[in-house]
């Protein structure tokens, strides 16, 4: 089964680490490719990547990545530890809970992010 993602921003600017949550990257994930019906991931150990235009990971992260009841899911970026890259990339979030994994994939664009570097 696969289940859809939407994310909340279309633009990230790296190396910026504040406090705020401006520059953190959260979306929901959806049971269904309409995007209505929310799927609860609070019991799931999550991944969350990042694929270029040639189906290529270029990222991959399990740290600071929160995923809750209501489908929502914030990953907060610190130091050291966030994406080095420039352009236009698909996020997956992989999602796994007792031996089984699904992926939340995009539709429609809605997992794709353009990364500034600043």
């Amino acid at each position: 089964m696969v289940l859809y993602l939407k994310m909340d921003q279309n633009v990230w600017a790296q190396r910026d680490f504040t406090d705020s949550a401006t520059y953190d990257l959260s979306g929901t994930v959806y049971d269904d490719n309409t995007l209505t019906t929310a799927r609860d991931i609070s019991g799931f150990t999550g991944t969350f990547r990042l694929i270029d235009q040639s189906g290529e990971l270029i990222f991959s992260t399990q740290q600071n990545l929160t995923l809750n009841a209501d489908g929502t899911f914030l990953v907060k970026f610190a130091e050291g530890l966030s994406p080095v890259v420039h352009g236009t990339y698909q996020i997956r979030l992989r999602l796994e809970v007792s031996g089984s994994r699904l992926t939340a994939v995009g539709v429609n664009g809605s997992d794709q992010v353009y990364f500034e570097y600043d």
